[in-house]
């Protein structure tokens, strides 16, 4: 790649990244229904035609976004799960909520589109819009799993089914964002780390 291809592609990427970051404002604020391209054209400052050659459609984009975002968290999820490689599988989940915590009071907009996108808060949303937000969740989904078979494997949680427990704990996490986000996101919702893994191992244990 000569100087001027290379300028190009940097000059490209900006604009995808300008993009996105309108995009996700306006999907967080009015859902997936209820954004236009028009919209996202004129707070972005690139014409719609522009918009559609560099990204593609608003399906298109909505994906763009979600798999950028997902990777980013999914990033900082391993990046956990291997720092805690050889602790007991209770360490890891707790960890794991710190670092899913964390990641949502920096990204909010995002997990509003997630809320809304997957049966949430926003009317006129609907469910299972996007195969890649539904690889998100799956993806999410198997790794609770595997860390809770590890936890009643080390005696940690009760005999009861990780997929179970999995769900619970998936339920619990969407449950305090959705009702910190109705509220405004006041404050950070990594503040409520202890008070969710209270209610997970006494939800677990009894």
């Amino acid at each position: 790649m000569d100087k001027r291809e290379e300028r190009r592609a940097i000059e490209r990427n900006r604009q995808r990244n300008d993009i996105f970051d309108t995009a996700l404002e306006v999907l967080a604020r009015e859902g997936y229904a209820g954004t236009s391209m028009n919209e996202i054209a004129a707070i972005s400052g690139y014409s719609v035609g522009h918009i559609y050659n560099i990204i593609g459609n608003k399906k298109t984009l909505f994906d763009e976004i979600v798999l950028r975002e997902g990777e980013e968290l999914t990033g900082r999820v391993n990046e956990t799960l291997a720092s805690h490689e050889n602790s007991p599988a209770a360490v890891c989940i707790d960890a794991l909520i710190d670092t899913v915590l964390i990641f949502v009071d920096s990204h909010r907009e995002f997990f509003q589109i997630f809320l809304n996108e997957t049966g949430g808060i926003h009317p006129g949303t609907a469910p299972k819009l996007s195969k890649t937000l539904a690889k998100l969740k799956r993806e999410g989904g198997l790794n609770a799993k595997k860390l809770f078979a590890r936890a009643v494997a080390e005696g940690e949680a009760k005999g009861l089914n990780p997929e179970d427990m999995a769900t619970y704990f998936n339920g619990l996490i969407k449950g305090f964002i959705a009702a910190w986000a109705l509220k405004g996101y006041r404050g950070r919702i990594s503040e409520k780390a202890t008070v969710i893994k209270r209610l997970l191992w006494k939800g677990i244990n009894g």
